[in-house]
């Protein structure tokens, strides 16, 4: 067998190793199995989050982090559970998650008591911070995380996100001393 042949079928079998750890990692194992083996191999890992969306929900949604006065978010199984009103507008006390390496986020629809799970690449497009807030130190104190939710093409209809959705004024963080 030439050198040729050998480094093609090495090649081919390491990208089907690849694929099935993708294929495992992406699909079969839950954002809290992953968060779990990250944590086992010393990987440090934020904790899962959980967005549900009502029944039929279309848009753009948003979560205000780090609100004081809001209420907490569930945490269901060490994953924080964020359950959207219909007007896709969440605002909690509870602190971002985003200060620890990975973030794993997961998004379903509620229909009736089962959760239905949303495809990234086909209900979920335009994932981002809107605003993110440190202190004197560098500590996160405050970030607000939006997303849509529709098809490729209401997503480009849509644009950017509504300019009406306003965040609350947040007090001032005091300085902090050493």
């Amino acid at each position: 067998m030439d050198l040729g042949r050998t480094l093609g079928i090495i090649a081919a079998v390491l990208l089907l190793i690849g694929a099935a750890v993708f294929f495992l990692f992406r699909y079969v194992f839950s954002v809290e199995r992953l968060h779990n083996v990250q944590n086992a191999m010393g990987i440090e890992s934020s904790p899962p989050e959980r967005h549900v969306l009502p029944e039929g929900f279309g848009g753009w949604a948003f979560i205000e982090f780090g609100v004081d006065g809001a209420p907490p978010l569930e945490v269901s199984d060490g994953v924080l559970v964020v359950e959207y009103p219909a007007n896709g507008r969440v605002a909690t006390s509870t602190l971002s998650p985003d200060a620890k390496g990975f973030l794993h986020r997961e998004f379903f629809e509620r229909q009736g008591d089962a959760l239905v799970p949303l495809d990234r690449f086909g209900r979920i497009w335009g994932e981002y911070n809107k605003r993110i807030i440190t202190d004197e130190a560098g500590g996160l104190v405050q970030r607000s995380f939006g997303f849509f939710v529709g098809t490729m093409a209401e997503f480009n209809a849509a644009g950017r996100p509504s300019s009406t959705f306003e965040l609350p004024t947040l007090p001032a963080v005091p300085p902090q001393s050493n």
